[in-house]
């Protein structure tokens, strides 16, 4: 059911796009406030706590609905994994960055790349290589956490591992920079989801560039998400890491990103496919 569940959530996104309307995160934001806000629990607890409480709900109204009927799974699991994709816009913005790239609008391309939560304060007017190199690594880094993330915790867990992906990163992003357990937690669950990410793009894209820098950084316990991911894109994409990051260049590797990703996901989608044929 999990991979029907899947089918039928992509084709939902494909139609929404950014305009998901079940993207409606006021009640956690509401709830992790008032944990947060809270001197009863202790400070190294409340990430658990604000993420776990939902969890519990969700495993509990599942647990219920499987003992009226198991069909009742299906739409809770599509409305779940529906919420747990990431936000915002995505495929729209990158277009239109290597559209301003293309006639070196600094301004214009600017803006679309502090849309992608791209820091561009340090960044002096005109540096277009600096540029180019943090949109490619923000832009691999939220086509991983919107999409093959959260179905990484959902063919494992279910639609619980999905949710508990999607409110620890809605968590870690506003917690208080003290309050590094609520990011080290997303880093565990993000450390598998690279790897086996990685490991696809080796078979999607160059294996020999990608598979070498994915042995490099398997058993790694130091390097950030982006730290793994940058280079695994690079060598599928048969991009060498001292090439000049040109405009041109930049704006053929996200291009050569985006039907990388698309062709990992129908990847993802056929393997699991064959792997529920054969169990």
């Amino acid at each position: 059911m999990n991979l029907f569940i899947v089918l039928i959530g992509i084709a939902f996104i494909q139609v929404w796009g950014a305009a998901n309307p079940t993207h409606k995160d006021g009640w956690f934001y509401s709830w992790s406030s008032n944990v947060v806000g809270s001197t009863k629990i202790p400070a190294e607890l409340k990430v658990l706590v604000a993420v776990g409480l939902p969890l519990v709900l969700l495993a509990l109204l599942q647990t219920l609905l499987a003992e009226l009927s198991l069909w009742l799974l299906l739409p809770l699991g599509i409305a779940v994994l529906l919420y747990s994709f990431g936000r915002g816009e995505f495929g729209d913005i990158v277009s239109e960055y290597t559209k301003a790239c293309y006639v070196e609008d600094w301004s214009s391309a600017l803006d679309r790349a502090q849309r992608l939560n791209v820091q561009t304060d340090d960044l002096n007017e005109g540096d277009w290589s600096e540029l180019h190199e943090h949109v490619l690594r923000e832009a691999g880094y939220r086509g991983f956490e919107r999409m093959f993330a959260v179905l990484f915790w959902f063919f494992v867990l279910g639609p619980v591992g999905a949710l508990l992906y999607r409110l620890t990163f809605l968590y870690s992003h506003e917690a208080q920079p003290e309050d590094d357990l609520a990011r080290r937690l997303r880093w565990i669950l993000e450390w598998p989801a690279v790897r086996l990410l990685g490991l696809s793009f080796a078979l999607t894209g160059n294996f020999v560039g990608c598979f070498q820098r994915w042995r490099e950084c398997l058993f790694c316990v130091k390097r950030s998400t982006v730290a793994v991911l940058s280079p695994l894109i690079l060598g599928a994409l048969m991009v060498d890491d001292d090439m000049d990051q040109t405009c041109e260049v930049t704006r053929k590797e996200l291009n050569l990103l985006n039907g990388l990703y698309t062709r990992t996901l129908w990847f993802w989608l056929a393997t699991a496919s064959v792997l529920i044929i054969l169990v």
